[in-house]
Protein backbone atom coordinates (compact mmCIF):
# COMPACT_ATOMS: atom_id res chain seq x y z
CA UNK A 1 0.00 0.00 0.00
CA UNK A 2 2.36 2.69 0.74
CA UNK A 3 4.89 1.78 -2.33
CA UNK A 4 2.05 2.46 -4.36
CA UNK A 5 1.92 5.76 -2.19
CA UNK A 6 5.61 6.69 -3.16
CA UNK A 7 6.38 8.76 -6.27
CA UNK A 8 7.38 6.77 -9.09
CA UNK A 9 11.07 8.09 -9.54
CA UNK A 10 11.30 6.25 -5.61
CA UNK A 11 9.81 3.57 -6.84
CA UNK A 12 11.61 3.04 -9.59
CA UNK A 13 14.90 3.85 -6.93
CA UNK A 14 13.90 1.04 -4.79
CA UNK A 15 14.06 -1.80 -7.77
CA UNK A 16 17.42 -0.69 -8.51
CA UNK A 17 18.40 -3.15 -5.70
CA UNK A 18 21.47 0.13 -5.01
CA UNK A 19 22.43 -1.42 -1.87
CA UNK A 20 23.74 -4.93 -3.70
CA UNK A 21 25.34 -3.51 -6.05
CA UNK A 22 27.42 -1.17 -3.42
CA UNK A 23 28.30 -4.00 -1.22
CA UNK A 24 28.62 -6.96 -3.92
CA UNK A 25 32.75 -5.83 -3.90
CA UNK A 26 32.79 -5.31 -0.15
CA UNK A 27 34.92 -2.57 2.09
CA UNK A 28 38.45 -2.26 1.22
CA UNK A 29 40.31 1.25 1.81
CA UNK A 30 40.22 3.83 -0.92
CA UNK A 31 43.62 4.38 -0.40
CA UNK A 32 46.58 2.04 0.26
CA UNK A 33 46.48 1.79 4.04
CA UNK A 34 49.81 3.28 4.86
CA UNK A 35 48.74 6.28 3.93
CA UNK A 36 45.88 6.86 7.00
CA UNK A 37 48.37 8.88 8.70
CA UNK A 38 45.09 10.39 10.40
CA UNK A 39 44.16 6.78 12.22
CA UNK A 40 45.31 4.53 14.80
CA UNK A 41 46.47 1.13 13.61
CA UNK A 42 43.93 -1.08 12.14
CA UNK A 43 42.41 -3.57 14.89
CA UNK A 44 42.87 -1.40 17.67
CA UNK A 45 41.09 -2.66 21.50
CA UNK A 46 38.80 0.24 21.05
CA UNK A 47 37.35 -0.43 18.10
CA UNK A 48 33.53 -2.19 17.65
CA UNK A 49 33.24 -4.62 14.93
CA UNK A 50 31.07 -5.01 11.77
CA UNK A 51 28.83 -7.65 11.78
CA UNK A 52 29.80 -10.84 10.34
CA UNK A 53 33.74 -9.96 11.40
CA UNK A 54 35.74 -11.54 13.34
CA UNK A 55 37.99 -8.24 13.78
CA UNK A 56 37.50 -4.60 13.00
CA UNK A 57 40.29 -4.99 10.36
CA UNK A 58 39.92 -4.68 6.15
CA UNK A 59 38.78 -5.85 4.51
CA UNK A 60 35.32 -6.68 4.92
CA UNK A 61 32.41 -8.82 3.80
CA UNK A 62 29.78 -6.71 3.54
CA UNK A 63 27.54 -9.16 1.66
CA UNK A 64 28.19 -11.29 4.92
CA UNK A 65 27.36 -7.98 7.14
CA UNK A 66 23.86 -6.99 5.36
CA UNK A 67 22.97 -10.84 5.31
CA UNK A 68 23.34 -10.84 9.43
CA UNK A 69 22.33 -7.41 9.98
CA UNK A 70 21.28 -4.71 7.22
CA UNK A 71 21.34 -1.90 10.10
CA UNK A 72 25.49 -2.68 9.62
CA UNK A 73 25.26 -0.96 5.72
CA UNK A 74 25.03 2.13 7.39
CA UNK A 75 27.88 1.50 9.43
CA UNK A 76 29.77 1.39 6.46
CA UNK A 77 30.37 4.98 3.86
CA UNK A 78 28.45 3.40 1.21
CA UNK A 79 25.53 4.44 3.22
CA UNK A 80 26.21 8.05 2.19
CA UNK A 81 26.66 6.74 -1.17
CA UNK A 82 23.10 5.61 -1.29
CA UNK A 83 21.75 8.66 0.06
CA UNK A 84 23.65 10.99 -2.49
CA UNK A 85 22.22 8.52 -4.97
CA UNK A 86 18.96 9.28 -3.57
CA UNK A 87 19.56 12.97 -3.80
CA UNK A 88 20.51 12.76 -7.57
CA UNK A 89 17.19 10.62 -8.11
CA UNK A 90 15.14 13.40 -6.02
CA UNK A 91 16.47 16.29 -8.37
CA UNK A 92 15.93 14.75 -11.12
CA UNK A 93 12.41 12.93 -10.00
CA UNK A 94 10.96 16.55 -8.72
CA UNK A 95 12.67 18.72 -11.67
CA UNK A 96 14.04 20.67 -8.93
CA UNK A 97 16.13 24.02 -9.97
CA UNK A 98 13.94 24.49 -12.79
CA UNK A 99 11.59 26.29 -11.68
CA UNK A 100 10.34 29.87 -11.38
CA UNK A 101 10.36 29.18 -6.95
CA UNK A 102 13.58 28.42 -4.58
CA UNK A 103 13.34 24.49 -4.15
CA UNK A 104 14.77 23.71 -0.74
CA UNK A 105 16.42 19.45 -0.44
CA UNK A 106 17.87 18.35 2.78
CA UNK A 107 19.53 15.22 3.29
CA UNK A 108 21.15 13.50 5.82
CA UNK A 109 24.31 11.85 5.27
CA UNK A 110 24.26 9.36 8.57
CA UNK A 111 27.20 7.14 7.91
CA UNK A 112 29.91 9.23 9.23
CA UNK A 113 27.42 9.09 12.80
CA UNK A 114 26.92 4.89 12.84
CA UNK A 115 30.49 4.48 12.04
CA UNK A 116 31.64 6.91 14.36
CA UNK A 117 29.70 4.85 17.09
CA UNK A 118 31.00 1.74 15.99
CA UNK A 119 34.50 2.40 16.10
CA UNK A 120 35.02 5.90 17.20
CA UNK A 121 36.91 8.82 15.81
CA UNK A 122 40.34 7.84 14.90
CA UNK A 123 39.67 4.18 12.83
CA UNK A 124 41.14 3.79 9.67
CA UNK A 125 37.26 3.01 9.02
CA UNK A 126 36.12 6.53 9.93
CA UNK A 127 38.75 8.21 8.14
CA UNK A 128 37.97 5.87 5.19
CA UNK A 129 34.22 7.12 5.17
CA UNK A 130 34.98 10.76 5.26
CA UNK A 131 37.65 9.93 2.43
CA UNK A 132 34.77 8.03 0.36
CA UNK A 133 32.33 11.41 1.83
CA UNK A 134 34.14 13.93 0.11
CA UNK A 135 34.51 11.89 -3.22
CA UNK A 136 31.01 11.07 -3.22
CA UNK A 137 29.87 15.16 -2.63
CA UNK A 138 32.51 16.00 -5.42
CA UNK A 139 30.58 13.92 -7.68
CA UNK A 140 26.97 15.37 -6.34
CA UNK A 141 28.53 18.62 -6.96
CA UNK A 142 29.75 17.96 -10.86
CA UNK A 143 26.09 16.46 -10.76
CA UNK A 144 24.14 19.63 -9.91
CA UNK A 145 26.46 21.88 -12.43
CA UNK A 146 25.59 19.90 -15.04
CA UNK A 147 22.19 19.57 -14.13
CA UNK A 148 21.58 23.27 -12.14
CA UNK A 149 23.73 25.51 -13.49
CA UNK A 150 27.31 26.41 -11.60
CA UNK A 151 26.52 28.85 -9.44
CA UNK A 152 22.92 28.24 -9.66
CA UNK A 153 22.32 26.27 -6.49
CA UNK A 154 23.40 26.91 -2.78
CA UNK A 155 24.88 23.72 -0.52
CA UNK A 156 25.20 24.19 2.89
CA UNK A 157 26.77 21.14 5.31
CA UNK A 158 27.11 20.97 8.95
CA UNK A 159 26.32 18.53 11.94
CA UNK A 160 24.22 17.84 14.92
CA UNK A 161 27.06 16.93 16.94
CA UNK A 162 31.01 15.77 17.13
CA UNK A 163 32.02 12.72 19.50
CA UNK A 164 34.17 11.70 22.24
CA UNK A 165 37.13 9.23 22.10
CA UNK A 166 36.36 6.31 22.51
CA UNK A 167 36.91 4.89 26.50
CA UNK A 168 39.75 2.70 26.01
CA UNK A 169 41.38 5.36 23.51
CA UNK A 170 41.60 8.00 26.33
CA UNK A 171 42.42 5.56 28.69
CA UNK A 172 45.46 4.06 26.75
CA UNK A 173 46.37 8.18 26.23
CA UNK A 174 46.35 8.93 30.06
CA UNK A 175 43.28 10.91 29.58
CA UNK A 176 40.26 11.43 32.06
CA UNK A 177 37.28 8.80 31.40
CA UNK A 178 35.28 6.16 32.72
CA UNK A 179 32.26 4.80 32.36
CA UNK A 180 28.91 6.00 34.04
CA UNK A 181 27.54 3.18 36.26
CA UNK A 182 23.73 3.00 36.42
CA UNK A 183 22.42 4.69 39.36
CA UNK A 184 18.64 4.65 39.59
CA UNK A 185 18.67 1.99 41.69
CA UNK A 186 21.17 3.69 44.54
CA UNK A 187 19.05 7.12 44.51
CA UNK A 188 16.28 5.61 44.90
CA UNK A 189 16.94 3.58 47.77
CA UNK A 190 18.73 6.77 49.15
CA UNK A 191 15.71 9.03 48.70
CA UNK A 192 13.89 6.39 50.09
CA UNK A 193 15.45 6.65 53.72
CA UNK A 194 14.57 10.62 53.66
CA UNK A 195 11.06 10.17 52.25
CA UNK A 196 9.87 7.15 52.99
CA UNK A 197 9.01 6.12 49.35
CA UNK A 198 10.74 3.29 47.16
CA UNK A 199 10.12 4.79 43.75
CA UNK A 200 10.54 8.45 43.68
CA UNK A 201 12.94 8.31 40.76
CA UNK A 202 11.77 6.95 37.34
CA UNK A 203 15.20 6.79 35.50
CA UNK A 204 18.01 8.60 34.49
CA UNK A 205 17.54 8.95 30.91
CA UNK A 206 19.41 11.38 28.79
CA UNK A 207 21.65 12.92 31.55
CA UNK A 208 18.14 13.45 33.52
CA UNK A 209 16.12 12.94 36.85
CA UNK A 210 12.64 12.37 35.92
CA UNK A 211 10.94 12.23 39.41
CA UNK A 212 7.74 9.51 39.82
CA UNK A 213 5.57 13.23 39.64
CA UNK A 214 2.55 10.98 40.38
CA UNK A 215 4.17 9.81 43.60
CA UNK A 216 5.52 12.39 44.62
CA UNK A 217 2.23 14.65 44.56
CA UNK A 218 0.59 11.83 45.95
CA UNK A 219 2.60 11.11 48.64
CA UNK A 220 2.82 15.50 49.33
CA UNK A 221 6.05 15.80 48.87
CA UNK A 222 8.26 18.85 48.75
CA UNK A 223 9.53 18.92 45.35
CA UNK A 224 12.30 21.62 46.67
CA UNK A 225 13.45 18.83 49.28
CA UNK A 226 13.47 16.21 46.72
CA UNK A 227 15.68 18.27 44.30
CA UNK A 228 17.72 19.17 47.28
CA UNK A 229 18.38 15.34 48.47
CA UNK A 230 18.87 13.57 44.92
CA UNK A 231 21.28 16.66 43.92
CA UNK A 232 23.27 16.09 47.50
CA UNK A 233 23.04 12.17 46.60
CA UNK A 234 24.38 12.82 43.01
CA UNK A 235 27.33 15.18 43.94
CA UNK A 236 29.07 12.84 45.81
CA UNK A 237 29.45 10.48 42.94
CA UNK A 238 33.17 10.77 40.83
CA UNK A 239 31.47 11.01 37.57
CA UNK A 240 29.38 13.55 38.37
CA UNK A 241 30.64 17.61 37.56
CA UNK A 242 27.18 19.20 38.84
CA UNK A 243 23.59 18.91 39.28
CA UNK A 244 21.39 21.74 38.25
CA UNK A 245 17.80 22.02 38.44
CA UNK A 246 16.51 22.35 34.86
CA UNK A 247 13.96 25.03 35.37
CA UNK A 248 16.31 27.40 37.36
CA UNK A 249 19.29 26.92 35.69
CA UNK A 250 19.84 30.66 36.38
CA UNK A 251 20.22 30.14 40.30
CA UNK A 252 23.37 27.22 39.30
CA UNK A 253 26.51 28.19 39.99
CA UNK A 254 28.07 27.03 36.70
CA UNK A 255 29.11 28.71 33.43
CA UNK A 256 27.03 30.55 31.05
CA UNK A 257 27.28 28.44 28.31
CA UNK A 258 26.20 25.39 30.04
CA UNK A 259 23.31 27.44 31.54
CA UNK A 260 22.23 28.21 27.78
CA UNK A 261 22.17 25.05 26.28
CA UNK A 262 20.04 23.82 29.18
CA UNK A 263 17.76 26.26 28.75
CA UNK A 264 17.07 25.96 25.28
CA UNK A 265 17.13 22.17 25.95
CA UNK A 266 14.10 22.44 28.27
CA UNK A 267 10.49 20.94 28.15
CA UNK A 268 8.66 21.68 31.61
CA UNK A 269 6.48 18.71 29.74
CA UNK A 270 9.29 16.73 28.92
CA UNK A 271 12.06 17.11 30.70
CA UNK A 272 14.13 15.61 33.91
CA UNK A 273 13.69 18.16 36.82
CA UNK A 274 17.71 17.94 37.14
CA UNK A 275 20.23 17.95 34.64
CA UNK A 276 23.66 15.74 34.89
CA UNK A 277 26.69 17.16 33.88
CA UNK A 278 29.10 14.39 33.64
CA UNK A 279 32.98 15.58 33.99
CA UNK A 280 34.84 15.57 30.86
CA UNK A 281 35.43 12.05 28.59
CA UNK A 282 32.98 9.75 30.73
CA UNK A 283 30.97 8.08 28.78
CA UNK A 284 27.83 5.97 28.62
CA UNK A 285 28.47 2.32 29.93
CA UNK A 286 27.02 0.86 26.72
CA UNK A 287 30.19 2.11 24.66
CA UNK A 288 32.60 -0.52 26.05
CA UNK A 289 34.21 -0.02 22.04
CA UNK A 290 33.51 3.19 19.64
CA UNK A 291 31.97 5.79 21.12
CA UNK A 292 28.99 8.23 21.94
CA UNK A 293 28.27 12.22 22.53
CA UNK A 294 25.91 13.89 24.15
CA UNK A 295 28.20 16.10 26.75
CA UNK A 296 28.33 20.21 26.27
CA UNK A 297 32.15 19.58 25.60
CA UNK A 298 33.65 20.77 22.61
CA UNK A 299 34.64 17.39 21.22
CA UNK A 300 30.82 17.07 21.08
CA UNK A 301 29.79 20.52 20.31
CA UNK A 302 32.20 21.92 17.70
CA UNK A 303 31.01 20.93 14.66
CA UNK A 304 31.56 22.24 10.78
CA UNK A 305 29.42 24.75 8.93
CA UNK A 306 30.20 25.28 5.41
CA UNK A 307 28.59 27.50 2.51
CA UNK A 308 29.45 27.07 -1.29
CA UNK A 309 27.72 28.21 -3.87
CA UNK A 310 25.18 30.98 -5.11
CA UNK A 311 26.03 34.23 -3.49
CA UNK A 312 28.11 32.66 -1.35
CA UNK A 313 31.46 34.81 -1.17
CA UNK A 314 35.17 33.36 -0.74
CA UNK A 315 36.60 33.25 2.92
CA UNK A 316 36.13 32.07 6.40
CA UNK A 317 35.20 33.35 9.97
CA UNK A 318 36.24 32.67 13.08
CA UNK A 319 32.97 34.18 14.84
CA UNK A 320 30.90 31.55 16.91
CA UNK A 321 28.12 30.63 14.96
CA UNK A 322 25.12 28.35 15.83
CA UNK A 323 23.11 25.82 13.83
CA UNK A 324 20.19 27.63 14.56
CA UNK A 325 21.82 30.21 12.30
CA UNK A 326 21.08 28.25 9.44
CA UNK A 327 17.43 29.70 8.77
CA UNK A 328 18.15 32.91 9.76
CA UNK A 329 21.01 32.89 6.75
CA UNK A 330 18.96 31.77 4.44
CA UNK A 331 15.89 33.41 5.17
CA UNK A 332 18.54 36.79 5.04
CA UNK A 333 19.79 35.37 1.84
CA UNK A 334 16.79 35.20 -0.06
CA UNK A 335 14.89 38.24 1.24
CA UNK A 336 11.76 36.62 2.95
CA UNK A 337 10.99 36.64 6.52
CA UNK A 338 12.64 34.02 8.96
CA UNK A 339 10.94 30.82 10.47
CA UNK A 340 8.56 31.68 13.26
CA UNK A 341 10.57 29.46 15.53
CA UNK A 342 13.83 30.93 14.54
CA UNK A 343 16.36 31.59 17.49
CA UNK A 344 19.46 32.58 15.47
CA UNK A 345 20.37 35.20 13.35
CA UNK A 346 22.10 35.67 9.82
CA UNK A 347 25.91 35.35 9.66
CA UNK A 348 26.57 38.62 8.43
CA UNK A 349 30.14 37.70 6.72
CA UNK A 350 27.77 35.29 3.84
CA UNK A 351 24.96 38.29 3.70
CA UNK A 352 26.60 41.80 4.29
CA UNK A 353 27.48 41.79 0.74
CA UNK A 354 24.48 39.88 -0.83
CA UNK A 355 22.43 42.69 -3.30
CA UNK A 356 18.55 42.57 -2.76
Amino acid sequence: YYEEKLPDWVQRFNKEKNVQKLIKDGWKTLLPIKQYTQSTADNSPWEGTLSGATSPTFPYDLNKAYAENKSSFRETPFGNTLTLAFAKAAVDGEALGNGKSTDFLTINCASTDYSGHLVGPNAIEIEDVYLRLDRDLASFFSYLDKKVGKGNYLVFLSADHGGAHAEKFMENYKMPTGFIPSITKALNASLAKQFGETNLVLGLMNDQVNFNNAEVEKSNIDLDKLKKAATDFLLKRDEIQYVVDAANPGTAGIPDRIKDMIINGYNRQRSGALKIIYKSGWLSSHYKTGTTHGSWNLYDTHIPLVFMGWKIPHGETNQTVHMTDISATLAALLHIQMPSGCIGDPITPLTSKVNP
